[in-house]
């Protein structure tokens, strides 16, 4: 599930698609099978949890990627913008993607570990 959401982050990142309405669409999905498969409290509790937290991280990241947006349209607009604007526009391009990947990569860790091997194809049956 969190593979799929690293492939959006990619695509918001490339500015290909649309990738807000599928990455929530994605985590809909998986919380919705992990509430319908997981039986054991805990086990549910904590997969929850990592979607919950799979949401808010995403949140996050589309901010700092507006904000890159926002500065190059502003850039943009200027008659003479220069390279450098630009650059200090994209300055944090790197490192939304580094934190982006490995947010989401912590997180399918977590995911797995919540969860039985079973209930992780369930899930994912369920989630398609």
């Amino acid at each position: 599930m969190f593979w799929i959401a690293l492939s959006l982050l990619i695509m918001s990142l490339t500015g290909e698609g649309d990738d807000t309405f599928a990455f929530r669409k994605v985590l809909e999905r998986g919380r919705e099978a992990v509430e319908e498969k997981v039986q054991d409290p805990a086990r549910r509790q904590a997969a929850l949890a990592a979607v919950d937290r799979g949401t808010s991280a995403f949140s996050k990241h589309r901010q700092r990627v507006g904000k890159i947006s926002a500065c190059v349209e502003r850039a943009d607009r200027k008659y003479a913008v220069t390279e450098a604007e630009y650059e200090r526009c994209l300055a944090d391009l790197g490192p939304a993607w580094d934190a982006a990947g490995e947010d989401l990569i912590e997180l399918e860790r977590v995911f797995r570990s919540s969860l039985t091997e079973q209930e992780l194809v369930a899930i994912r049956q369920a989630a398609e």
